[in-house]
Protein backbone atom coordinates (compact mmCIF):
# COMPACT_ATOMS: atom_id res chain seq x y z
CA UNK A 1 0.00 0.00 0.00
CA UNK A 2 1.05 3.56 -1.09
CA UNK A 3 -0.27 6.52 1.12
CA UNK A 4 -0.95 9.80 0.30
CA UNK A 5 1.47 11.64 1.35
CA UNK A 6 -0.81 14.90 1.13
CA UNK A 7 -3.69 13.50 2.79
CA UNK A 8 -1.65 11.80 5.48
CA UNK A 9 0.14 14.93 6.51
CA UNK A 10 -3.21 16.66 6.68
CA UNK A 11 -4.81 14.25 9.08
CA UNK A 12 -1.26 14.49 10.65
CA UNK A 13 -1.58 17.87 10.87
CA UNK A 14 -5.04 18.21 12.77
CA UNK A 15 -3.94 15.12 15.25
CA UNK A 16 -1.10 17.23 16.17
CA UNK A 17 -3.00 19.83 17.50
CA UNK A 18 -5.86 17.84 18.94
CA UNK A 19 -2.47 16.42 20.86
CA UNK A 20 -1.46 20.17 21.84
CA UNK A 21 2.15 19.01 20.53
CA UNK A 22 4.36 21.30 19.13
CA UNK A 23 5.94 20.45 15.79
CA UNK A 24 7.81 21.99 13.39
CA UNK A 25 8.26 21.64 9.17
CA UNK A 26 10.98 19.54 9.78
CA UNK A 27 9.95 16.76 12.23
CA UNK A 28 6.29 16.65 10.45
CA UNK A 29 8.58 15.65 7.43
CA UNK A 30 10.16 13.17 9.44
CA UNK A 31 6.88 11.52 10.23
CA UNK A 32 5.55 11.27 6.45
CA UNK A 33 9.32 10.36 5.34
CA UNK A 34 8.96 7.17 8.43
CA UNK A 35 5.59 6.41 7.49
CA UNK A 36 6.27 5.91 3.56
CA UNK A 37 8.77 3.50 4.18
CA UNK A 38 7.24 1.65 6.82
CA UNK A 39 4.49 0.78 4.38
CA UNK A 40 6.54 -0.15 1.99
CA UNK A 41 9.09 -2.37 4.15
CA UNK A 42 5.38 -3.64 6.10
CA UNK A 43 4.10 -4.61 2.70
CA UNK A 44 7.12 -7.37 2.41
CA UNK A 45 8.49 -8.37 5.79
CA UNK A 46 5.22 -7.77 7.66
CA UNK A 47 6.83 -5.62 10.86
CA UNK A 48 2.80 -5.20 11.65
CA UNK A 49 -0.53 -6.37 11.67
CA UNK A 50 -1.86 -3.00 10.88
CA UNK A 51 -1.76 -2.55 7.07
CA UNK A 52 -4.84 -0.03 6.67
CA UNK A 53 -3.77 3.39 6.52
CA UNK A 54 -6.43 4.74 8.82
CA UNK A 55 -5.46 2.48 11.78
CA UNK A 56 -1.85 2.96 11.09
CA UNK A 57 -2.48 6.75 11.49
CA UNK A 58 -4.73 6.39 14.89
CA UNK A 59 -3.19 2.93 16.99
CA UNK A 60 0.25 3.94 15.45
CA UNK A 61 1.58 7.42 15.02
CA UNK A 62 -1.32 8.82 16.87
CA UNK A 63 -0.59 6.21 20.03
CA UNK A 64 2.40 7.01 19.85
CA UNK A 65 2.58 10.72 19.92
CA UNK A 66 0.35 11.18 22.89
CA UNK A 67 2.74 10.11 25.26
CA UNK A 68 5.14 13.44 24.08
CA UNK A 69 3.57 16.16 26.57
CA UNK A 70 3.21 13.63 29.40
CA UNK A 71 6.95 12.87 28.84
CA UNK A 72 7.88 16.07 29.20
CA UNK A 73 5.64 16.81 31.81
CA UNK A 74 7.70 14.29 33.86
CA UNK A 75 10.58 16.46 33.51
CA UNK A 76 8.99 19.43 34.24
CA UNK A 77 8.48 17.89 37.62
CA UNK A 78 12.02 16.89 38.40
CA UNK A 79 11.41 13.07 37.89
CA UNK A 80 13.48 12.64 34.66
CA UNK A 81 16.81 14.63 33.27
CA UNK A 82 16.21 17.32 30.34
CA UNK A 83 18.31 14.85 28.25
CA UNK A 84 17.39 11.56 29.35
CA UNK A 85 18.18 8.03 28.24
CA UNK A 86 14.88 6.23 27.69
CA UNK A 87 14.80 2.03 26.68
CA UNK A 88 11.76 1.42 24.70
CA UNK A 89 11.26 -2.55 25.25
CA UNK A 90 10.16 -4.51 22.69
CA UNK A 91 9.73 -1.16 20.31
CA UNK A 92 8.30 -3.71 17.09
CA UNK A 93 8.58 -1.62 14.15
CA UNK A 94 9.58 1.69 15.54
CA UNK A 95 6.52 2.65 17.58
CA UNK A 96 6.49 4.21 20.33
CA UNK A 97 10.50 5.18 20.49
CA UNK A 98 11.28 6.00 16.77
CA UNK A 99 8.77 9.03 16.42
CA UNK A 100 8.95 10.04 20.40
CA UNK A 101 12.80 10.32 19.13
CA UNK A 102 11.88 12.71 16.31
CA UNK A 103 9.65 15.27 18.82
CA UNK A 104 12.42 14.95 21.79
CA UNK A 105 16.04 15.61 20.15
CA UNK A 106 17.31 16.27 23.82
CA UNK A 107 16.30 12.39 24.70
CA UNK A 108 18.86 9.43 23.58
CA UNK A 109 16.10 6.49 23.11
CA UNK A 110 17.86 3.09 22.69
CA UNK A 111 15.30 0.88 20.94
CA UNK A 112 15.28 -2.74 22.00
CA UNK A 113 14.15 -5.85 19.45
CA UNK A 114 14.82 -8.99 19.11
CA UNK A 115 13.40 -9.66 15.51
CA UNK A 116 15.77 -9.26 12.83
CA UNK A 117 13.70 -8.12 10.21
CA UNK A 118 12.51 -5.32 12.37
CA UNK A 119 15.59 -4.24 13.56
CA UNK A 120 16.77 -4.07 10.13
CA UNK A 121 13.60 -1.66 9.89
CA UNK A 122 14.97 0.23 12.39
CA UNK A 123 18.49 1.06 11.23
CA UNK A 124 17.44 1.81 7.84
CA UNK A 125 14.82 4.28 9.11
CA UNK A 126 17.35 5.68 11.30
CA UNK A 127 19.96 6.85 8.43
CA UNK A 128 17.02 7.73 6.62
CA UNK A 129 15.72 10.20 8.96
CA UNK A 130 19.22 11.14 10.00
CA UNK A 131 18.24 10.46 13.59
CA UNK A 132 21.12 11.08 15.85
CA UNK A 133 19.59 10.30 19.05
CA UNK A 134 18.31 6.47 18.21
CA UNK A 135 20.35 3.60 19.27
CA UNK A 136 18.93 0.43 17.82
CA UNK A 137 19.93 -2.44 20.25
CA UNK A 138 19.37 -5.87 18.41
CA UNK A 139 19.20 -7.93 21.47
CA UNK A 140 16.40 -9.81 23.93
CA UNK A 141 15.33 -7.16 26.34
CA UNK A 142 17.33 -9.64 28.98
CA UNK A 143 20.69 -9.65 27.63
CA UNK A 144 20.31 -5.53 27.17
CA UNK A 145 19.74 -5.23 30.74
CA UNK A 146 22.84 -7.66 31.55
CA UNK A 147 24.89 -5.77 29.46
CA UNK A 148 24.15 -2.13 30.00
CA UNK A 149 22.76 -2.31 34.20
CA UNK A 150 21.75 0.77 35.84
CA UNK A 151 22.41 2.97 32.82
CA UNK A 152 18.75 4.08 31.81
CA UNK A 153 17.04 7.27 32.81
CA UNK A 154 13.26 5.59 32.10
CA UNK A 155 11.80 2.36 30.27
CA UNK A 156 8.73 2.72 28.40
CA UNK A 157 6.85 0.15 26.94
CA UNK A 158 3.61 -0.01 24.18
CA UNK A 159 2.55 -3.70 23.67
CA UNK A 160 5.32 -5.57 24.70
CA UNK A 161 4.27 -7.53 27.91
CA UNK A 162 1.46 -7.48 30.81
CA UNK A 163 2.53 -4.78 33.39
CA UNK A 164 4.74 -6.71 35.94
CA UNK A 165 7.25 -8.82 33.30
CA UNK A 166 7.90 -5.43 31.88
CA UNK A 167 8.58 -4.11 35.62
CA UNK A 168 10.98 -6.81 35.98
CA UNK A 169 12.77 -6.41 32.99
CA UNK A 170 13.17 -3.11 33.92
CA UNK A 171 14.26 -2.95 36.79
CA UNK A 172 18.33 -3.55 36.16
CA UNK A 173 18.28 -1.61 33.41
CA UNK A 174 17.15 1.58 35.53
CA UNK A 175 19.14 4.07 37.41
CA UNK A 176 18.22 4.88 40.84
CA UNK A 177 14.97 6.29 40.72
CA UNK A 178 14.59 5.90 37.16
CA UNK A 179 10.60 5.69 36.11
CA UNK A 180 9.00 2.71 33.85
CA UNK A 181 5.93 4.17 31.57
CA UNK A 182 3.53 1.18 30.50
CA UNK A 183 1.30 2.50 27.97
CA UNK A 184 -2.00 0.63 28.12
CA UNK A 185 -5.20 -0.56 26.31
CA UNK A 186 -7.35 -1.38 28.24
CA UNK A 187 -8.22 -0.81 31.81
CA UNK A 188 -5.71 -2.99 33.58
CA UNK A 189 -6.50 -3.20 37.51
CA UNK A 190 -5.36 -6.99 37.38
CA UNK A 191 -2.44 -5.93 35.97
CA UNK A 192 -1.52 -4.04 38.87
CA UNK A 193 -2.79 -6.37 41.54
CA UNK A 194 -0.01 -8.37 40.18
CA UNK A 195 2.77 -6.19 40.44
CA UNK A 196 5.44 -7.34 42.58
CA UNK A 197 5.13 -5.32 46.35
CA UNK A 198 8.31 -3.61 45.43
CA UNK A 199 7.02 -1.58 42.47
CA UNK A 200 4.80 1.34 43.05
CA UNK A 201 2.89 3.42 40.67
CA UNK A 202 3.21 6.90 40.67
CA UNK A 203 1.07 8.33 38.15
CA UNK A 204 -1.84 7.00 35.82
CA UNK A 205 -2.64 9.64 33.38
CA UNK A 206 -5.33 8.67 30.87
CA UNK A 207 -4.85 9.21 27.42
CA UNK A 208 -7.18 10.96 24.51
CA UNK A 209 -6.02 9.49 21.09
CA UNK A 210 -6.95 11.30 17.76
CA UNK A 211 -9.23 9.18 15.50
CA UNK A 212 -9.08 6.28 18.39
CA UNK A 213 -12.29 5.58 19.87
CA UNK A 214 -10.25 3.54 22.83
CA UNK A 215 -9.36 3.75 26.27
CA UNK A 216 -5.54 4.21 26.63
CA UNK A 217 -3.47 5.13 29.52
CA UNK A 218 0.47 5.82 30.61
CA UNK A 219 1.25 4.39 33.89
CA UNK A 220 4.24 5.64 35.27
CA UNK A 221 5.68 3.44 38.50
CA UNK A 222 9.27 3.45 40.01
CA UNK A 223 10.79 0.80 42.48
CA UNK A 224 11.33 1.23 45.46
CA UNK A 225 14.06 -1.47 45.96
CA UNK A 226 16.81 0.40 47.69
CA UNK A 227 19.92 0.26 45.29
Amino acid sequence: MIIDNKLFEAELLDGLKELGLHHTQSNTRQLVDFSSEFFKWNAIHNLSAIHSYPEYLSAHVMDSLAVVNPLFKKVNEGLLPEDAKLADLGVGGGFPGMLLAIFMPDFEFYLVEAVKKKTAFLHHIKGVLKLKNVHVIDQRVEHFSRESPHSMDATISRAFTELKNFATYSEPLLKPNGVMFAMKSQKINQEIEGLPSNFQIIDSEELKIPYLDAYRCLLSLQSMRKS
